[in-house]
């Protein structure tokens, strides 16, 4: 989601950088001492090149822009001497006192070198104290409000981001450098090169569309004056979407979970152990497998709901003139012997993709009908009813009530088994072993 800006852009942007009135546009140098190891680098001679010149935004993004490509310590020594290098320890950690994930600290640093003073940007290392203290004192501009032109990001803000691992609050930090065309661009410590995760050592300048959801807020410093909370508030949490209830059918199970039943009966109707999609609640097998018992008005009923769900895709399969059968032809009479003409053809129409979506939700209405039957009996535990509408499927209703009156205690899946075992009919207690293990 994160793309390396080209210098180019940057520096259209910056171009448009806000003056701020009362400021001197004297030039000055950059004082700084830090440890002994970045003063002897690249990164401190950068620093000494930018000139300040009384424009807090423009200073903070230059001051930025000048340790662009830094790296945290040990990738190259840079801070052998005061401290030790590793994941995390920077000169900006050195500088704050703390070595540990470091956005807000360089951000944090930047604003001191620029001549920012803690009541314009607050020293920070964790990003939602950071976010907050914007928030509390009226300057932090949600995503959504740049999203509809209620505010423009301007270089010298800061941009919070969440992330997939922390969606209700904010832990990243950034400096806008400009805006233009719906992308936000800037300079961020702690960040991977390509800007694919924080918390990964680099200073990189990076652009992003305001529409990418992992900016949550764009703080705009009051660089004209201090800032003062203007009331309390209650700690941010950062706006997330409420989750979508899970759906359940009127049996209370999930889609995935009737996926699973429906292809666990469909291998028992096989016969072979594996999974068809194809086999459909009325005479699928008979027609797909080329066995079992023909049900013609069914299977008119399906080939016209196949038929329904997609009329042109029927009619490219329609090579047999099926559809007129379905429409004048008597299905109490219809034969069909295997190998035909007739019969590929709608063996066919049923394994095409919308011939294997309509008899997969037929299957399923069928099972869901049979879980709502088996909660007549008394079974309540979802396993449970799921297991009895597969026996339902298999065996018939009568069958079905004569195991659960032989079920001791509450009928979970688990008594249910029990008592098929103590009936000893070892073909459908193997296959409700089958189904149980399966759901």
């Amino acid at each position: 989601m994160f793309k390396k800006i080209a210098s180019a852009a940057l520096a259209l942007v910056l171009s448009v950088s806000v003056l701020v009135p009362g400021l001197s546009r004297e030039a000055k140098a950059v004082n700084y001492t830090g440890s002994k190891s970045y003063m002897s680098g690249k990164y401190y001679q950068a620093l000494l090149q930018v000139n300040l010149t009384g424009d807090a935004r423009t200073d903070l993004v230059n001051i930025a822009k000048s340790q662009v490509g830094y790296q945290e310590g040990g990738s190259s020594n840079q801070l052998s001497g005061e401290i030790f290098g590793g994941v995390n320890f920077t000169e900006y950690g050195y500088w704050y006192g703390a070595q540990d994930m470091w956005c807000a600290m360089f951000a944090s640093w930047c604003a001191r070198q620029a001549g920012i003073s803690e009541n314009v940007i607050p020293r920070h290392s964790f990003t939602p104290n950071g976010l907050q203290w914007f928030y509390d004192r009226g300057l932090a501009h949600s995503r959504k409000s740049v999203e509809k032109g209620e505010y423009t990001p301007q270089a010298g803000d800061l941009i919070y981001f969440k992330s997939s691992r922390n969606k209700r609050t904010t832990n990243h930090v950034g400096i806008v450098t400009g805006y233009a065309n719906g992308k936000v661009y800037t300079i961020e410590g702690n960040i991977g090169g390509t800007g694919s995760t924080t918390n990964g050592g680099k200073v990189a300048e990076l652009s992003y569309p305001i529409t990418n959801t992992y900016i949550v807020y764009i703080c705009s410093p009051n660089y004209s004056g201090t800032s003062t909370a203007v009331k309390p508030t209650k700690p941010l949490v950062v706006e997330t979407p409420t989750p979508e209830p899970v759906k359940t059918n009127s049996a209370g199970a999930t889609a995935e979970q009737m996926a699973v039943l429906r292809k666990a009966v469909a291998a028992l109707e096989t016969g072979d152990g594996e999974t068809y999609d194809h086999i459909s609640t009325f005479f699928g097998q008979s027609m797909a497998m080329g066995c079992g018992q023909w049900y013609g008005t069914d299977a008119q009923a399906l080939l016209k709901e196949i038929r329904s769900a997609d009329e042109a895709a029927f009619e490219k399969l329609d090579t047999a003139e099926i559809g007129w059968d379905l429409d004048n032809a008597d299905w109490d009479t219809y034969l069909l012997s295997e190998g035909s003409e007739k019969y590929e053809c709608i063996r066919a129409i049923l394994s095409s993709k919308q011939g294997i979506r309509v008899q997969n939700k037929r299957m399923e209405k069928r099972l869901e009908a049979y879980m709502n039957q088996a909660k007549k009996q008394g079974v309540t535990d979802l396993e449970a009813k799921m297991l009895c509408a597969a026996l339902y499927h298999l065996c018939g209703s009568s069958a079905v009530r004569s195991i659960l009156s032989e079920v001791e205690g509450k009928p979970t899946a688990a008594n249910i088994l029990k008592a098929l075992e103590a009936q000893d009919i070892p073909g459908l207690s193997r296959s409700a072993q089958v189904i149980s293990r399966a759901i």
